[in-house]
């Protein structure tokens, strides 16, 4: 810590005395102040509860400065190129936990991944912390790819089986949405124990935010105009740091009609007829909207008008 090592020296050429009177001088007694610069210098009545902390907060800013400096090693012009722009082609979505580090699993450097990470690695549409990233990355950006990843073990999953909807907490208000995916697969799900269910969920759970991506309005807009964007299903273990691939690249709607054909993909061929059924709706709210300007009524509820000009509600058919 050659920044330590110099305000230390500085600190012992001035002398004690001008330490010792913290009354009299405003000074903090000279052991105490050498033991938040110095962790090894922190002893007896002189420590104070801020030495830890303060050596903590040191010992990271000196890393980070051996940071900067391997980089500018490599290459001198590292920082100057990220400074006026960011052009990522990739936009991850993935979990709070810190042993999934989106940049380094990738094996890609800053400015290389537009990241956003949440408890869970969920991407709900009512979540304006997703959206909004989704919405910048893939609307300023232009990111290209989209991935959504989970891992194996995910505490987040386990609650979603184990803790009961009463228990109280944000959290386990959060993982709600990841119970809604259990409720919907609890047949292959009970057909499981232990390990390998929590691990089937995280799976299912993926391609549940998979679908949410693919059906909020932002990537919709995006395939409409014809931007060259595909999204992702990934799994990471933790085991042995692999990402696996759950998903095809989906780059358009039609992409939903070939899965919901192949058995082998699971959960995700339950997922495409649920895309196909709700686009499907869709485009009849479209149809009808197009054909007259008070064909579309509140709540979402498709209307036509009747004979005597008012407008009765229609059926909405199963998504």
């Amino acid at each position: 810590m050659q920044l330590a090592s110099l305000l230390r020296r500085t600190l012992l050429k001035l002398g004690q005395r001008r330490f010792e009177g913290t009354a009299t001088h405003g000074f903090e007694p000279r052991a105490s102040l050498l033991a938040a610069i110095d962790p090894n210098m922190c002893n007896g009545d002189a420590c104070t509860s801020r030495c830890a902390p303060e050596a903590s907060l040191q010992g990271i800013l000196a890393s980070n400065r051996r940071w900067a400096e391997q980089q500018v090693a490599r290459s001198p012009q590292f920082f100057s190129k990220l400074v006026d722009t960011q052009t990522p082609e990739w936009l991850w979505i993935g979990c709070s936990d810190s042993r999934v580090p989106a940049n380094e699993l990738l094996g890609l450097g800053p400015g290389e991944v537009f990241v956003q990470r949440n408890v869970g690695n969920l991407a709900t549409h009512k979540d304006m912390n997703v959206m909004s990233c989704m919405e910048y990355g893939v609307t300023i950006l232009k990111v290209k790819h989209i991935i959504v990843c989970g891992h194996y073990g995910c505490g987040a999953v386990q609650g979603a089986l184990t803790l009961p909807c009463k228990t109280p907490g944000l959290v386990n208000l959060w993982i709600q949405d990841i119970r809604e995916t259990r409720d919907k697969n609890i047949e292959s799900l009970c057909k499981l124990k232990g390990v390998d269910q929590v691990n089937k969920l995280v799976e299912l759970n993926v391609m549940q935010q998979v679908f949410n991506v693919c059906t909020s309005p932002i990537v919709q807009q995006a395939w409409d105009a014809g931007q060259p964007l595909a999204v992702h299903g990934l799994v990471y273990a933790l085991t042995d740091g692999i990402l696996k691939q759950l998903t095809p690249a989906i780059t358009s709607l039609g992409d939903f009609e070939g899965f919901s054909q192949q058995n082998e993909l699971d959960g995700l061929k339950h997922l495409s007829l649920s895309v196909l059924a709700h686009f499907s709706f869709e485009r009849e709210v479209l149809k009808r909207a197009s054909m007259s300007p008070e064909a579309v009524g509140g709540a979402g509820m498709p209307v036509s008008p009747d004979t005597s000009g008012s407008a009765a509600a229609e059926p909405v058919p199963a998504p």
